[in-house]
């Protein structure tokens, strides 16, 4: 049997679409339209302090779309 010297079909298809994806990541990260320097107005963060402030948040925007994102530094 010879040892065949051209790398498989999968790992060149692999190798590829991690490059391709390295550059569109590369791309979208620098272009300045998915950031804002100032947030839009209406825009605001809030750092909640207890659930119940959460709670209170939440409710006063009953019927609006709302969405929470819980963050973890760990």
């Amino acid at each position: 049997m010879a040892a065949t010297t051209k790398p498989p079909r999968r790992l060149a298809f692999g190798v590829v679409g991690l490059v391709l994806f390295v550059l569109a990541a590369g791309w979208v990260v620098q272009k300045k339209w998915l950031s804002h320097a100032t947030p839009p107005p209406g825009v605001t963060l809030t750092d909640l302090r207890s659930v119940d402030q959460l709670r209170t948040i939440f409710d006063a925007d009953a019927g609006s779309t709302r969405l929470i994102l819980v963050l973890s530094p760990t």
